[in-house]
């Protein structure tokens, strides 16, 4: 018998052609729909492995079986008068011809359909990503410039005095305050543009760094009861002056007030833009009509402006907040952020009695009395739902109307981020912190929070392709690295470069500073080390926030327990258990975060009832419908009491809910693998099982 008569005969040439084709055109749909889930590469190699490994078995299978009415048999059992070889050859024909058709339309789509390659090629990104290496290379076509998108630079200080500065500043910062309020704008904030002070660089390098069209830059002159401003606003692609002026007028609070509005007017008619009637409304209002107040007022939105979550200076801005108000008692924009101050004093624990939060409602009534309508006024009282009533929902609402008459305002659009994430509504504060960032690329504050987002939902490999190596960091931007290193450490269980980040970065006493510093050597188990750092002093000088000093006690008992001095651990423990009542009469987050704290000590003292009694309290008060940031913590912890207090099971089930809730202080594998406080639940396979680590990176 001819063997290619008898291979042909038994369809073996048309299964493996048929077989070939159908996995060309499989792969391509994986491909595709691979993609659109965000699989990783390891999953496509997977695909294509298995379909070549599945060629051999189906021409054997073609070969040695045959279809028949009375279904699969041995070709060699069938007489050759009862074979219906060629019948089959016909199905698997046209089998074979829809397959190639329906390829040939793949081919035709991916490669030929109008405009398809374009939106191919203007959305390709490159992405190189070796860390623990440790080098990142992203290559990116430009994006296309926003219209009508301007950046103000930095004014410059024409006055005889370097103290006038301030002055310079807050006339620059109040004018960005106007352009944010125009919706045919798009507008770089604050912090971007101030990068630019007295830089060498011309205006097309600032241009296609900060992806605008246009450029202001001009100068504040401030000389006796005399001001003088310049302004010229230049078309970043050709280099033209499309308008430019310079006003000279007597020094009152009204002038000052009325340039910035005039100014923000004719930029608008320089770029053939348009005015609503409500913005022309809001441009035209004068916020205070008393000089003396409008400095004050500037003094202490210098000292605002230095200040973020690492570098708190609200105390020194206070007073002059507080001046402006004396001198001008309906000033709404100092009644504003008098409240915002009150409120970032009482989120982080430092003041949360009845007196300070009596005067954090009277200074946010007042603003809202005076401008109900305005911008500041409505996010001070969005800050005070989201800081004391823990309403994301009204905060949120506030919010969104907030933005409606300050659409271009960043601190705006950050704000509806964190209640946005708070709501668990993750992807949608995503965008929005990357909304923010577009408007203000160099806002290390944005930057961390769009990443210490991600990293509440396991966005590991997105953190890494959204930062920069160690060696490429702006030296003062601690929170991204450190949230990069911790990504780096939940794919590969590499410590070491959370180590350098500590010895290279400028250290300043963040929240993730505290999460880590310390955290980074108790799960190397060099406990000498961690106390060492704890004594430090970013830590010491921090010990007025509730939570920072309930981390530090927590982990000097940790640490002296697993060194075996168990007397002084044990002092360590009491001094957090004796700030229980404090800690409950403080702020939401002070209450579960150091709470957490005090629920484990209390079970390391063998006051398990009490123990348990407060996790519970503290998961019940906190769910996860209330609030998805915070909601993990309190279960993480009472998984912690029950397992010291001998219920493994109840330790168990509630990390398993811990494992599969998205929020801040997730536990991951790596954290459960090496964390010594867990070693007493070694011999549970359960725990064995959820501690072993998945290195995801292929």
């Amino acid at each position: 018998m001819n063997i290619i008569n008898e291979l042909k005969r038994r369809n073996v040439f048309r299964v493996g052609i048929a077989y070939l084709i159908g996995a060309w055109l499989f792969t391509q749909v994986a491909d595709v729909v691979l993609g659109v889930v965000g699989a990783p590469d390891s999953a496509m190699r997977a695909v294509v492995a298995i379909l070549g490994l599945g060629f051999i078995p189906t021409v054997i299978f073609a070969w040695v079986y045959e279809m028949t009415p009375d279904g699969v048999k041995k070709a060699s059992e069938i007489d050759a008068d009862e074979s219906i070889t060629y019948q089959t050859g016909k199905k698997l024909n046209i089998a074979t011809m829809v397959m190639v058709v329906s390829a040939v339309a793949f081919i035709i789509f991916d490669r030929y359909l109008p405009g398809h390659e374009e939106i191919a090629s203007d959305d390709a990104v490159a992405v190189v990503q070796q860390d623990t290496g440790e080098e990142t290379v992203q290559s990116e076509q430009a994006e296309t410039i926003p219209t009508n998108s301007i950046a103000v630079l930095p004014f410059a200080n024409r006055s005889n005095e370097a103290d006038d500065l301030y002055f310079t500043d807050g006339v620059h910062d109040d004018l960005l305050t106007q352009l944010a309020k125009i919706h045919d704008l798009t507008v770089i904030s604050r912090t971007s543009v101030m990068e630019y002070r007295d830089s060498a660089k011309n205006l097309k390098e600032i241009g296609a760094e900060l992806n605008v069209s246009t450029i202001l830059e001009g100068g504040v002159q401030k000389v006796g009861d005399r001001v003088r401003i310049n302004a010229q606003l230049i078309e970043v692609a050709t280099d033209r002056h499309l308008w430019a002026e310079t006003f000279d007028r007597e020094l009152t609070a009204e002038n000052v007030f009325e340039l910035q509005s005039e100014i923000a007017r004719n930029i608008v008619r320089a770029i053939e833009g348009e005015l609503t009637p409500e913005e022309e409304r809001l441009l035209d209002e004068i916020p205070t009509h008393n000089f003396a107040a409008y400095e004050a007022y500037l003094r202490g939105m210098e000292i605002v402006n230095r200040a973020n979550y690492a570098r708190s200076e609200e105390e020194a801005a206070r007073p002059f907040f507080e001046k402006a108000i004396e001198l001008d008692p309906e000033y709404a924009d100092a009644h504003a952020e008098l409240a915002n101050l009150y409120g970032q004093l009482y989120w982080r624990g430092i003041d949360t009695s009845q007196a300070h939060l009596e005067n954090y409602r009277q200074s946010l009534q007042r603003a809202r009395a005076l401008r109900p309508d305005s911008p500041m006024a409505l996010r001070a009282e969005a800050n005070y739902y989201y800081r004391v009533e823990n309403n994301y929902n009204r905060s949120l609402e506030l919010l969104q109307e907030a933005l409606k008459r300050a659409p271009g305002n960043v601190d705006i659009i950050s704000d509806i981020g964190l209640s946005l994430r708070r709501l668990g509504r993750w992807e949608e504060s995503i965008d929005a912190f990357s909304r923010a960032l577009r408007l203000d690329p160099a806002s290390g504050f944005n930057h961390s929070l769009l990443l210490e987002t991600m990293s509440s939902k396991g966005l590991w490999q997105d953190i890494l392709d959204n930062s920069v190596p160690l060696e490429d960091a702006d030296r003062d931007e601690l929170d991204i690295q450190i949230t990069r290193a911790l990504a780096i450490f939940n794919l590969t269980g590499d410590l070491t470069v959370m180590e350098r980040v500590f010895d290279h970065m400028n250290l300043i006493g963040s929240t993730d500073y505290l999460d880590w510093s310390a955290d980074v050597h108790f799960l190397q188990r060099d406990y000498d080390r961690m106390i060492e750092v704890l004594n430090g002093p970013i830590w010491t000088d921090l010990m007025v926030q509730r939570v920072g000093e309930a981390d530090r006690l927590s982990h000097l008992g940790d640490a002296w327990r697993l060194k075996g001095d168990d007397e002084r651990a044990r002092q360590y423990y009491e001094q957090l258990v004796s700030m229980q009542d404090e800690v409950l009469a403080s702020a939401m987050q002070v209450q579960v975060y150091a709470g957490r704290r005090i629920s484990v000590a209390l079970a390391r003292l063998g006051r398990k009832e009490e123990a348990l009694q407060l996790a519970n309290r503290l998961v019940e008060e906190n769910p996860y419908e209330n609030d998805a940031i915070v909601a993990v913590t309190p279960v993480y912890g009472r998984a912690m009491v029950k397992g010291l207090s001998g219920d493994k099971n109840g330790a168990i089930e509630d990390l398993m809910t811990a494992f599969h809730m998205e929020g801040s202080f997730s536990p991951t594998r790596w954290q459960l693998h090496l964390d010594p406080n867990w070693d007493f639940m070694r011999d549970d396979p359960r725990f064995v099982e959820l501690a072993t680590p998945v290195n995801l990176i292929q």
